[in-house]
């Protein structure tokens, strides 16, 4: 009998404890280890397939299947192999531009070329590809190179179904593939629907992952290219008159896809199973014969040319971020890139107020106006740069003749209420009713004072309730409450005695404020949202500003078309036209052709996905989630939110 050692407990671990580090490390281990061995073993198992289906002639018959490809044939090959990486290696500029590299267009191409040409070989494409990619750019860092890597991969992917489901419906294709291409056909454009226009994701890696539908147009476009160009390869090494281009297609594709996502390399083994099997027209000999000169030509080629490359990493030289330009330079609208993520830069010669959205990169009021078309043509560029397309907001009728004059397609959506401080008179005919909402509120005991110290608590309270009422902020160009922000404001509180009824804040520029929030509580007498206004137009008086805005009231002429009559009442209902429009009213404010705002759009097929109204209506979940801390973190009185506006005015000033 063999002596058996005793078991030891391992020193800290008590008697029956489970070890689940080491669990979950063998977990981990086994399946990285499974990722390489099931294409391998796939791999083997379908040139078994194969194998049993050539039968043992094939070595003899080989030799002449491969002299009768004719030496015009392998040229015109090499010139599509050629096309395909072209167009792999714009795929990949497009990539970089989608995660704002900096790369400059021509390393981006070829370095993306070089990673494609050794992935597609060696197989594992994702993890080939960040290693080539961190190899070729060690600049980039390996975590941006596995990203762009992955990126690539997953797109395609879907290109390839979407291109391969069009083609089993439109040309001759077996007939198991009709329903499931019509499903894929059907299905693809509505999730990218989905992705463009649905709810954006909580994470904001998830949000910087989906592509625009400037960039998914791009990469079908690429891939459709690249696949088709691979297509034609192995066709012109099948002999003439065997089969048709349009029936070889879908069999291609369907081929192509197996060994793509078998992970092999190459696609070894289902690519050449899939074609033996769906082309039985065609000889086994020449076919196997085609396969070889084509991976001779679209793979090894190009793989030895990309492990060249790798000899010699490519030189880098990231351009320069621009240093930001001051918000206060402009005019007071400009404040609203504090809280959207905007910024200013200078494009064309003119400082523009930037804001990417979801489809489009917008510029919005503030900055120097867009005098020459050299500014637009700057603005379309990058743009393009972000694979988004431009867009001009809240833009004035000077500016929208300009665009118009560039063909550009301008649609009205608003007027602007804007006043004089240094020439309003309250006590003119038209502020008749002004003044009586201005005696209701004094005589219920209204004090409106500039404010000093920020009540955070009560105006939190008052928010949350005034969004209750009237549902959540919208953000975007219209603010949202969030004590930082607010912070560089000028803010107008509302007293009745020691209670908080309501406060208004405003951008403040160099010569001009703007009205930003207004938040009254539900118990505010009739008259204190005209007397926080009043309050602010005598302190930009006192300032020596020039301009005074109310901000906008919808006004989209559009809209009385009669193909959109039944929309226009639910969409201006929705933006409460009429309550701002009968309130902004009451402030006289200056009235003139020049006071219209515009959107313009390169195309009228870009006018909604490129319309900050969806950015406006639609919240922000990183607004919202970010108030909600704040929120957490306050130390609200036992009450909560409900007795935190009657806390003592004193404490607060």
């Amino acid at each position: 009998m063999t002596a058996t050692a005793p078991y030891c407990r391992p020193a800290g671990k008590a008697w029956g404890t489970w070890d689940h580090g080491t669990y979950r490390g063998g977990i981990a281990a086994s399946g990285a280890g499974a990722r390489f061995v099931v294409p391998l073993a796939l791999t083997a198992g379908c040139l078994w397939l194969v194998r049993q289906q050539v039968g043992d002639d094939m070595p003899a018959a080989l030799p002449a299947s491969l002299s009768g490809i004719g030496a015009v044939n392998i040229l015109l090959a090499l010139g599509c192999v050629a096309i395909g990486f072209w167009a792999v290696g714009r795929y990949d500029g497009l990539s970089h531009r989608h995660f704002g590299t900096r790369v400059p267009p021509r390393v981006a191409r070829l370095s993306g070329t070089m990673a494609i040409a050794l992935a597609q070989t060696l197989g594992f494409g994702v993890i080939t590809g960040a290693l080539v990619r961190h190899r070729l750019l060690p600049g980039l860092g390996f975590r941006r190179a596995l990203q762009l890597s992955v990126f690539v991969s997953l797109s395609f992917l879907a290109a390839w179904l979407w291109i391969t489901a069009l083609a089993c419906v439109v040309l001759p294709a077996p007939g198991w593939t009709t329903l499931p291409a019509m499903v894929a056909l059907a299905g693809l454009p509505l999730c990218t629907g989905l992705m463009a226009f649905g709810p954006r994701p909580r994470k904001a890696r998830w949000r910087a992952a989906l592509p625009t539908l400037t960039a998914l147009g791009a990469i079908l476009l690429w891939a459709a290219l690249d696949l088709l160009a691979a297509a034609l390869v192995l066709y012109l090494l099948i002999p003439a008159g065997t089969l048709g281009f349009g029936s070889f297609v879908p069999v291609f594709l369907l081929a192509y896809g197996a060994g793509l996502l078998s992970g092999a390399p190459g696609g070894v083994g289902p690519f050449e199973l899939v074609l033996l099997s769906l082309l039985p027209q065609v000889p086994d000999a020449m076919l196997i014969g085609a396969i070889m000169g084509y991976r001779g030509l679209y793979y090894a080629l190009p793989a030895v040319l990309g492990a060249l490359a790798l000899l010699r990493p490519l030189t880098l030289n990231l351009p320069t971020l621009p240093a930001p330009r001051p918000h206060g330079a402009g005019r007071a609208e400009l404040g609203l890139l504090r809280q959207n993520g905007g910024r200013v830069a200078r494009l064309g010669g003119r400082d523009m107020a930037l804001w990417r959205i979801g489809q489009a990169l917008v510029v919005l009021p503030g900055a120097a106006p867009l005098a020459t078309v050299e500014s637009l043509t700057a603005l379309q560029r990058q743009a393009r740069q972000d694979n988004r397309l431009a867009c001009l907001y809240k833009c004035t009728a000077r500016e929208a003749a300009l665009a118009r004059s560039a063909g550009w397609q301008v649609l009205r959506i608003a007027q602007e209420a804007l006043m004089d401080p240094q020439t309003f008179d309250l006590h003119q005919p038209a502020c008749r009713g002004l003044r009586r909402k201005l005696r209701q509120a004094a005589k219920a005991g209204v004090l409106v004072q500039q404010a000093g110290v920020l009540p955070l608590g009560p105006m939190a309270a008052i928010d949350a309730c005034w969004q209750r009422r009237n549902g959540p902020a919208r953000g975007g160009t219209m603010g949202r409450f969030c004590p930082d922000y607010i912070a560089g404001q000028q803010v107008f509180l509302a007293w009745q005695d020691d209670r908080l009824l309501g406060f208004a804040s405003f951008h403040a520029g160099a010569h001009d404020r703007a009205l930003d929030l207004m938040r009254l509580s539900a118990e505010a007498p009739a008259g204190t949202m005209q007397a926080l206004v009043i309050a602010a137009l005598e302190a930009a008086r006192a300032a020596g500003s020039s301009g005074f805005s109310l901000a906008a009231v919808p006004d989209i002429p559009a809209l009385a078309h009669p193909l959109l009559a039944p929309t226009r009442a639910p969409l201006l209902a929705r933006a409460g036209a009429a309550g701002l429009r009968q309130f902004k009213s009451g402030f006289a404010p200056i009235g003139h052709p020049a006071m219209s705002r515009h959107q313009a759009a390169r195309r009228w097929r870009s006018a909604w996905p490129t319309s900050p109204a969806r950015s406006i209506i639609r919240p922000r979940w990183r607004v919202v989630a970010r108030f909600m801390k704040v929120m957490k973190n306050m130390n609200l009185p036992q009450g909560g939110l409900r007795e935190i506006g009657r806390e003592p005015r004193a404490e607060y000033t």
